[in-house]
């Protein structure tokens, strides 16, 4: 098996149609064509079986698929070795992020990547905190700041920071027309009808336990995992969120959506950047997260005075 069969063979499973796939690749479809019926044979066995819209894996090309990022970072990491700590940090970063922190901290990290890592590439990748340590895990992914997952055999998880949660409601919540105080208790928020990501999204789980404590629970009115839609139906008046105060920093002068802070008592996410194990040995994956860790921290700091400025006394 040669390294170029493996990467175009994953990039084949991944569009689903050979035509599509040699487009993106720079290569004709026979061209390609030949490349996998040669890791076919060299294998001894069919790694795709074609349906009425392209390509699908056969079992023996998934459980390749499932080998070939650790093979290809591998790979990747022993060039880099052979090139020294004294050479120019360069490559593609696979990157994961929850759907808050994507929508806000992509064009900073491109930003500070394209002027401190010139040569590094900067790929993101959308996901629940619990996907995307798996995927790190696995290997589909270089690393990832997730929210408040514990400890785990396959990836490191480093503390970055912890994020404060916030409730943001329709510009029509509350009671007998009057819009909702702008700092809102705990016991405030179980009163309300709510959006929310589902019980297995991390800042659920931090919002719930917080409110057993006091003998409450979350009235949740519907479960959406993507934050779009979520604020899309708080618009509309079908209930209100708490969301990250990097979700909610992207609400600020929207006319259809009101920012209140929570207290009695504060709820926040403990924020991590998980990486493989051992990673950090790895010139291109250590400079990076060192990178991503300052650039979050960065833009946090800013949004909470932004919010709590929009939010006001």
């Amino acid at each position: 098996m040669e390294i170029k069969q493996l990467q175009h063979f994953s990039r084949i499973a991944e569009i689903g149609n050979l035509t599509r796939a040699a487009t993106v690749l720079g290569l004709t479809q026979a061209a390609l064509s030949r490349q996998v019926a040669q890791l076919e044979a060299e294998l001894g066995t069919d790694l795709f079986r074609r349906n009425g819209r392209g390509l699908v894996l056969t079992d023996a090309g998934q459980r390749l698929l499932d080998h070939v990022p650790n093979i290809l970072r591998q790979i990747a990491l022993a060039e880099r070795a052979v090139r020294g700590s004294t050479a120019p940090v360069q490559g593609t970063l696979v990157l994961g992020l929850p759907p808050s922190l994507a929508r806000t901290v992509v064009v900073p990290l491109i930003d500070a990547f394209r002027e401190r890592l010139p040569e590094v590439a900067l790929r993101t990748v959308d996901g629940l905190s619990a996907n995307l340590v798996e995927l790190v895990g696995i290997g589909k992914l270089d690393c990832a700041v997730v929210y408040n997952q514990p400890q785990s055999d396959a990836a490191e998880l480093r503390l970055l920071a912890d994020e404060e949660l916030y409730l943001v409601a329709g510009s029509k919540t509350g009671r007998a027309g009057k819009a909702l105080p702008r700092t809102l208790t705990l016991a405030d928020v179980a009163s309300l009808p709510l959006v929310t990501a589902g019980n297995a999204n991390a800042v659920h789980a931090v919002l719930a336990t917080a409110m057993a404590a006091i003998g409450l629970q979350p009235q949740v009115a519907h479960e959406i995992e993507n934050l779009t839609a979520i604020l899309d139906l708080v618009r509309k008046g079908y209930g209100s969120s708490v969301i990250p105060l990097s979700g909610v920093h992207s609400c600020i002068g929207d006319p259809e959506l009101r920012l209140h802070r929570i207290r009695k008592a504060v709820l926040r996410c403990s924020l991590s950047v998980a990486t493989p194990t051992r990673a950090l040995q790895d010139a291109l994956i250590a400079q990076s997260t060192l990178l991503i860790r300052e650039v979050v921290r960065q833009q946090l700091a800013q949004f909470h005075k932004d919010v709590e400025q929009a939010i006001g006394v």
